[in-house]
């Protein structure tokens, strides 16, 4: 869960607190599937745990918490750049 995490778009948002406390949630969750038989109520624990690592930017920078700024993608630079010269020549036609 935790590299699906880490791939997905929330997880690109994700401060260093964000990781530490989705490292607990993780291991809390894990613990308590090992146990066997985990209740109703420790599960809807661990759902509303996950729930609030989805906290929305918009919340996170009314708290104060910096968000990570998106890295440039060279692939995706590549292809913008690539449509662009392909609509070029297409009105050139």
């Amino acid at each position: 869960m935790g590299g699906a995490l880490a791939q997905s778009v929330e997880g690109q948002c994700f401060s260093t607190a964000d990781w530490q406390r989705a490292r607990l949630e993780m291991w809390h969750a894990d613990k308590l599937v090992r146990s066997g038989q985990p209740t109703a109520n420790q599960w809807a624990a661990v759902q509303r745990g996950l729930d609030e690592l989805l906290i929305s930017p918009a919340v996170k920078r009314r708290a104060g918490i910096e968000l990570r700024k998106h890295a440039a993608d060279a692939d995706e630079d590549a292809a913008v750049s690539m449509v662009g010269r392909y609509r070029q020549i297409l009105k050139s036609v």
